[in-house]
């Protein structure tokens, strides 16, 4: 059997039907006298007098009301004349013969209906298997138009009427050619039906007589040679306009005086949708293209053959034809907001456009009320957040502007009127990754936000807005500038100690730290080591050796630097390494540990008082001699507490696995090749995924050894950090 066949349009609402789903028949009606809460817009339509507007673009009227289409959602509405009572359709077809009112749905797979929007019922119903191969035009009264065959070679046009068993389908065979292609009833006046049809390489207009089934009266459409896309343009007994297009895509408004054969021409330039209508002796123009600039074409304009002109609206989007010829038109204007017009000769034969219905959106650009978070988690979502702002419209373009209040940085970023930065319906998204303008993380804390949306077509002024809001992540034990993300600690050859701000964006490293130089003489010192937070504040704090032997402690401020040191005490100098930064004897406080000189390993356990950070020594083991460095690494592989990694002199990285009473594991073997790097540290979690990553230093680069939580593999494959220049030692 031929697989039946329709338009692009009707194909896709067969897919959507089921997300539409309405039993066949049924209707949802909205009485203008019990607007429920659900439209707002109608009922403040009605209060002002007018009629309502709902969301989408006119597309049909008939004598009783008119259709409304939403392309977004699929939603059909019927707005009375009358009453103002809107009826939500079940799936509509597309296609609408203007001045009916009839439409055509498919509320199921199996049957076509019609519609009388006069009475609201169905008084047509078509079993859709015998409807294969055809493509549906629309109806008028209780009379269905169907047409069948080759597009290229001939087609039928049949139409489908209630009988006494069912629908009858009858074939037009009078007065229609036998190659007649592009078959459509396009307008409809009491019987007679405008037929459009394509014959021998030529367009024509015809009258179908709706109770005999006879066409006759065909004409030739008479397309100018000049003609935009073939479209013969709009005429009256007196004026004929249409857009023309030069050899270089220029586009033209022609008025011809059908009385002389006259013709002026008006140059627009390059409009992407050009438009004209005629009301007696005035052509109307415009562009229906939503502007993101300002244009004379965004407005709906009246010109006469003379040259005369003025606007009628100041926004243009869609436009029809009432039964008796008069157009309604789908517009705004600045005083009034955006409706339906009906535009008409006046007593001068200048065209009056009067607004008869409301859609309730202003034209000028209107900001909602905000309701942007007081609180944003960037530990979440990859350490980013989505900053919505509702707007009236969106050819606008934005400015957002958060500001930290403690350190006066801002991240400023502009939204462009695209489909990537906004989100329907009429939302402004500022997707902000988390960074500041200067390359840094963003600070927890308070911030204030400034929003400003300018309207690209000019129409009315910027709208703008602000407020505050927190910014909150749970504490990172190498963070010392309260941006989440971990610092390492590099100490320059002439003394000069920096801070490198590990940034990153959507859990990937970046390529390169911003850097901060927290100060210089520290040349005093022999080893530096970064240990997370010692002294009981929720920042990192180091520790510091001196050459004779005395161990310092610096408390991190939060702000990237550091309070003035507190002695710890002397005798340190009997170690020869030192390693901070992970808590091995599981009492929620990090810890040193230091290995002597003999190879003998000793665990410090913090207190969380700065004024004596340590608890007494406790012993871990000896054997520790055969390793160049040890780093601590807090919680690396996944166990109950912090762990160590430590390099033997082969270059071959162990790791051991804290037991969280101060105790390790027995030694697993990471790999081998890490003696080409001159220092490694934990620096907690890099690319925040959760999990300790372990910093290896080359002498020229910086790499991240992401930490997988798996004791068996627990590195994964390094990433580049970011260059650093002048040869530093890395600390931390």
């Amino acid at each position: 059997m031929k697989p039946r066949t329709y338009p692009a349009s009707r194909r896709l609402g067969v897919a959507v039907a089921v997300v539409l789903a309405v039993a066949a028949g049924a209707l949802t009606v909205v009485p203008a006298a019990a607007a429920p809460t659900a439209l707002p817009a109608e009922a403040a339509a009605l209060r002002e007098g007018l009629l309502p507007l709902p969301a989408g673009e006119i597309v049909g009227a008939g004598t009783s009301g008119y259709l409304v289409r939403d392309a977004r959602t699929y939603a059909n509405h019927w707005v009375r004349f009358d009453t103002g009572a809107v009826t939500k359709l079940p799936y509509v077809l597309p296609y609408f013969v203007q001045g009916s009112d009839s439409v055509v749905e498919q509320s199921d797979a199996a049957t076509t209906t019609v519609r009388d929007m006069t009475t609201g019922r169905v008084v047509l119903t078509v079993d859709d298997s015998r409807l294969y191969g055809a493509s549906f035009w629309g109806a008028v009264g209780s009379t269905l138009f169907s047409t069948a065959g080759d597009e290229t070679t001939g087609q039928t046009l049949s139409l489908f009427r209630p009988g006494a068993n069912g629908a009858v389908a009858r074939t037009v065979a009078t007065g229609l050619p036998d190659d007649a292609t592009a078959i459509r009833p396009e307008s409809v006046k009491g019987t007679s039906v405008t037929l459009a049809y394509k014959s021998g390489g030529k367009q024509y207009r015809a009258a179908l007589d709706l109770a005999s089934g006879a066409v006759s009266g065909a004409k030739v459409v008479v397309i100018p040679a000049d003609a935009l896309a073939r479209d013969p343009g709009d005429m009256s007994p007196t004026l004929r306009a249409w857009m023309a297009e030069d050899a270089a895509a220029k586009v033209s408004l022609v008025l011809e005086d059908r009385r002389t054969a006259a013709r002026r021409s008006l140059a627009l330039g390059q409009p992407s949708s050009p438009v004209v209508h005629v009301i007696g002796d005035w052509a109307l123009y415009a562009d229906d293209r939503m502007f993101f600039e300002p244009s004379p074409l965004q407005a709906l304009r009246a010109r006469s053959f003379a040259g005369a002109e003025f606007k009628l609206l100041d926004t243009y989007r869609h436009a029809v034809r009432e039964p008796d010829g008069t157009l309604l038109v789908q517009g705004g204007r600045l005083d009034r907001g955006e409706g339906l017009f009906r535009i008409r000769a006046g007593a001068d034969g200048k065209p009056v456009a009067t607004m008869i219905a409301s859609s309730g959106l202003p034209v000028k650009l209107v900001l909602s009320p905000s309701t942007i978070p007081s609180t944003i988690d960037l530990d979440k979502n990859r350490g980013q957040a989505n900053l919505d702002w509702t707007l009236s419209r969106l050819n606008a373009q934005v400015k957002v502007v958060l500001r930290h209040r403690r350190t006066g940085k801002t991240a400023t970023r502009t939204i462009a009127p695209s489909y990537d930065d906004y989100v329907a319906p009429r939302i402004a998204r500022l997707r902000w990754d988390g960074l500041l303008d200067s390359g840094e993380r963003a600070f927890n804390g308070a911030y204030d936000w400034q929003f400003t949306a300018t309207p690209l077509d000019k129409l009315g002024p910027a709208v703008s807005a602000s407020g505050s809001f927190t910014v909150t992540r749970k504490v990172n034990p190498r963070d010392l500038n309260d941006n989440g993300s971990p610092d390492l600690l590099v100490r320059e050859g002439n003394g000069t100690l920096t801070r490198l701000d590990t940034v990153h964006s959507a859990g990937t490293p970046g390529t390169g730290a911003v850097r901060q130089t927290i100060g210089s003489g520290w040349q005093v010192y022999d080893r530096i080591e970064a240990t997370g937070n010692l002294g009981g504040t929720a920042v990192g704090d180091l520790v510091a050796r001196d050459r004779a032997g005395v161990l310092w402690l610096y408390q991190g401020t939060g702000r990237g630097n550091y309070a003035t040191r507190l002695r710890i005490g002397g005798g340190w100098q009997a170690y020869d390494k030192l390693t901070g930064g992970s808590d091995v004897t599981g009492d929620g406080r990090n810890d040193l540990l230091a290995a002597d000189k003999a190879g003998v390993l000793w665990a410090y356990p913090g207190t969380g008082d700065a004024r004596a950070p340590f608890a007494a020594r406790k012993r871990v083991g000896g054997g520790w001699s055969g390793y160049d460095r040890v780093a601590a690494t807090g919680d690396l592989a996944g166990g109950p507490a912090g762990d160590l990694v430590a390099r033997d002199r082969a270059g071959v990285l162990w790791l051991y696995l804290g037991k969280g009473d101060g105790t390790f594991a027995a030694r697993t073997r990471i790999g081998g090749g890490w003696g080409g790097y001159k220092d490694i540290t934990g620096a907690a979690d890099v690319n925040s995924d959760g999990r300790n990553d372990l910093v290896g230093f080359d002498g020229l680069d910086n790499f991240v050894h992401p930490g997988t939580g798996n004791w068996k593999a627990p590195l994964a494959s390094r990433r580049e950090l970011g260059s650093v220049p002048y040869e530093p030692n890395l600390l931390a």
